[in-house]
């Protein structure tokens, strides 16, 4: 009995499935400054992974922006993910309330030339964040 109505709240109260924000793959020092930037730029926000928004019905079209992030990843001149370069969506949460971003970091590089020159680049490691609209029920 008390399992039943247990989940009947659950599944009243929406019972989103949040997949985890993990590091999968590329520069780890990249990942983790992109991260740093997000929770400066949106504080006290829950990091999950893009591929939740297959199970949350509360954002319009979710299934849609799932297939179109899923295409870009498939193109990997778009999105790098090796020692140069880190790129994914993340999926932020708050109070019930999403927003979901898109970053992409270039790790400052350094290249020999032909004469055995080392050659930096001018910039330090840069990331760029961008919100992504989403429509929430």
């Amino acid at each position: 009995m008390l399992f039943a109505i247990v989940a009947v709240f659950f599944i009243a109260c929406g019972g989103d499935k949040l997949v985890k924000f993990e590091y999968e793959k590329g520069n780890k020092e990249l990942f983790e400054k992109a991260n740093n930037l997000i929770k400066e730029k949106y504080p006290n926000y829950n990091f999950y992974s893009w591929k939740s928004l297959e199970n949350i019905s509360s954002i319009q079209e979710a299934k849609y922006k799932m297939n179109t992030i899923e295409d870009k990843f498939s193109d990997q001149e778009y999105f790098k993910n090796d020692e140069e370069y880190y790129s994914n969506y993340i999926l932020l949460e708050k109070n019930g309330r999403y927003r979901l971003i898109k970053v992409k970091c270039d790790k400052a590089y350094s290249d020999t030339n032909a004469f055995g020159v080392k050659i930096k680049s001018p910039d330090k490691d840069k990331c760029e964040i961008m919100e992504i609209p989403i429509l929430q029920k």
